[in-house]
């Protein structure tokens, strides 16, 4: 990383879905590059990209990887993306800051949801892509087949190299733009027996790029060719700007095609120094990557490492930095010092002295730095814009196994939280539960086995108590709330009249004051309003709090010696309970909004499941070969929703949810839960 400029500098991605070899490609990427001595193997744990002990045992990766290395004079920093999407969305934060990405898509199956949503992903986030179409050496694989299934993603995919066979006889591929052929022994002249279709599929590349650009297009329809200067342009123009996507193809495991992959790295996908800066300011202002300018970076992933400690990976934007540095972090608005420098490869590290724009170097045992965090110069720096940070999805109620552990739980927990910011971990004031919440089944469970590796920590698990809530269906006018207690010394007297009507949904507990004629003092009515919203935590149901209601206090009688706060806060309370009573109280229970990623053979499956947990299914929409419906589903019904998606669609559905709403559950909903609630209170009895 000696001194690089900043033109020289890439970071590139590997996405793609799960199992289409996004981590064997990475790995003949370093083999090929020299970067690692031997072949690494996902299947033989062999691979350093695949470094953690959970990964090795799954044989799938389940965080980003990154491993920077330098070739040619240049210095790369690939990062090697979950395809899982209960793990994606760590590199999805990262990816925002990359400078281009390689769409890693199975010779096989073609485009699945996951390459859909990655792709459509660096499209709303303006990150450049080149295609890899993997995996060509296997039974019944298809170039064009892939192809075809882009084009259905809505991709303008553009073939930039042609086969030598296909399945076990692929010997080869043939680069299009430099007319070479790469085989395992290394480059050399096409085979003469491909000529022919060799000049057709260049002939419909080079037309694909001229459609890119208007006054090339008259050029090449008038001349029938285009110069390699002007189609080279139209090539890097029409893939950074996301007008085509060309496509590369290969076998990773055979190392078959990878040094053209390489060529369009460099080529084609901007360096840290072409892309419209993935950085720019709170204010929207660009930040160039100059040297000379104060130092700003982002910290892009956090990763806890059992000798290292916390390590805190950022991206410099512009400036330099060294070790032993004093900066700011301007998102938590507190000064840090930073520590030695490290590249990272792998699972290991490597000390440098110091590092300039585009560079993506690591940090550890920052006191108080999380993933997203702008950094900056202690003096001058620019303020980054924020990282998108997807949220969680799915929660457990979680809670150590013996009782001695429960501090030692929480903060392991809250450390891996910090090392993935897609894992909140929170209480639900009205349950009671500590929950974990991540981005899906797996995610969670992969959670405990790490805080057991990492910490020695053992937890329970279970599904989470569903949040519901009590509220009224009906007005009841004029309840009596009243305390009267006369008892030698001082007694007790206050007496409320308290009318409670419904209100819409979300409206919470409104309390209004309606005393006219000081028949309560005017210093005791707060006490009331005290009273009626501590009722109103646990419903006359099954305990949970009520909300959505108007209480209106209309009237009262009070005592010059005897009334006191204590008492009409008991009054409120009293007269509180019996008015929800009267106004025929019922359950409501939390609703959800999913949507549901599945290809299109699954629709019927998935909408009769919806239909079968109560779901308003509303309407489909089709992305590519994938549709997405949009449902509302209660909640309790989507416990478990995780495992059974994977089940109907064998893996290849991906799910988000988000609260949405409340309303009024069933009556077979409402009474077994009123059932549950007094089966338990039997219990604590």
């Amino acid at each position: 990383m000696k001194d690089v400029k900043v033109g020289d500098t890439h970071n590139y991605a590997l996405i793609g879905h799960s199992g289409d070899g996004k981590t064997s490609l990475g790995e003949a990427i370093l083999h090929t590059v020299g970067a690692t001595e031997t072949l690494g193997s996902v299947s033989e744990g062999t691979s350093v990209l695949n470094h953690l002990p959970e990964e090795k045992e799954r044989q799938t990766t389940i965080t980003s990887s990154v491993f920077s290395y330098d070739a040619g004079g240049k210095h790369f920093t690939l990062v090697d993306m979950p395809g899982d999407s209960n793990f994606a969305a760590d590199g999805l934060i990262a990816l925002q800051r990359l400078d281009g990405a390689v769409l890693v898509v199975s010779a096989v199956d073609g485009a699945k949801v996951g390459t859909d949503r990655r792709y459509r992903f660096c499209r709303e986030h303006g990150i450049p892509l080149v295609a890899f179409v993997n995996g060509l050496d296997r039974e019944r694989a298809s170039l064009d087949r892939a192809v075809a299934s882009l084009e259905q993603m809505g991709a303008k995919p553009v073939p930039i190299v042609v086969p030598i066979g296909e399945g076990e006889g692929l010997r080869g591929i043939v680069d299009l733009i430099s007319g070479r052929t790469h085989t395992a022994e290394g480059e050399g002249d096409p085979p003469a027996e491909l000529a022919e279709a060799i000049a057709s599929a260049r002939e419909q590349f080079v037309e694909n790029v001229a459609e890119c650009d208007d006054a090339l297009l008259e050029k090449y329809l008038e001349e029938g060719e285009l110069s390699p200067e002007d189609l080279h342009q139209a090539l890097v123009s029409g893939t950074r700007s996301g007008q085509i996507l060309p496509v590369l193809a290969g076998a990773a495991t055979r190392e078959i095609g990878v040094v053209p992959l390489l060529r369009a790295v460099v080529d084609l996908l901007p360096s840290a120094a072409d892309r419209p800066t993935p950085f720019a300011t709170a204010d929207g202002e660009e930040i160039a990557p100059d040297p000379d300018a104060p130092f700003a970076a982002q910290v892009i992933k956090t990763a806890i490492d059992r000798y290292a400690g916390t390590l805190s990976v950022f991206r410099i934007a512009s400036g330099r930095v060294r070790a032993d540095t004093p900066i700011l972090d301007v998102t938590r608005d507190h000064k840090e010092r930073l520590g030695k420098l490290f590249v990272l490869r792998g699972g290991e590290h490597v000390e440098v002295p110091e590092a300039g724009p585009g560079d993506i170097v690591a940090v550890a045992k920052l006191k108080d730095v999380h993933t997203g965090d702008a950094l900056t110069a202690e003096k001058g720096g620019a303020v980054l814009a924020p990282i998108d940070i997807p949220q969680g999805v799915i929660s457990y109620a979680i809670r150590a196994k013996s009782k001695g552990d429960e501090d030692k739980v929480f903060t392991s927990l809250g450390r891996l939280v910090e090392e993935d910011p897609t894992l909140q971990i929170g209480r639900d004031p009205s349950t009671g539960e500590f929950l974990l919440t991540g981005r899906g089944e797996l995610h969670v469970r992969m959670t405990v086995h790490k805080l057991q590796r990492v910490y020695g920590v053992d937890v329970d698990l279970q599904t989470p108590k569903v949040p519901y809530r009590e509220t009224v269906r009906k007005t009841a006018e004029n309840i009596e709330g009243k305390l009267k207690k006369q008892s030698g010394g001082k007694g007790m007297y206050g007496v409320c009249y308290l009318t409670i009507e419904p209100l819409p949904r979300g409206a919470g507990i409104e309390f209004s004051d309606e005393i006219v004629g000081g028949a309560i003092p005017r210093n005791l009515i707060p006490a009331v309003e005290k009273g009626v919203r501590e009722a109103a935590v646990a419903g006359p149901l099954a305990g949970y709090p009520v909300v959505d209601v108007r209480v209106r206090c209309i009237d009262g009688k009070h005592h010059s010696v005897d009334s006191n706060e204590m008492a009409f806060k008991l009054a409120g309370s009293f007269g509180f309970k019996s008015a929800i009573e009267a106004a025929s109280p019922t359950l409501l229970e939390p609703v959800m909004h999913l949507q549901v990623s599945i290809p299109d053979q699954f629709v019927g499956d998935v909408m009769g499941d919806l239909s079968s947990r109560r779901g308003r299914v509303g309407s489909g929409e089709a992305k590519g070969s994938s549709q997405v419906i949009d449902a509302h589903v209660p909640m309790s019904e989507l416990l478990e929703y995780a495992s059974a998606l994977t089940s109907i669609t064998g893996g290849q559905g991906e799910f988000h949810m988000e609260f949405s709403h409340y309303d009024e559950a069933p009556a077979q909903v409402r009474d077994k839960v009123i059932a549950e609630a007094q089966a338990e209170k039997g219990q604590h009895h």
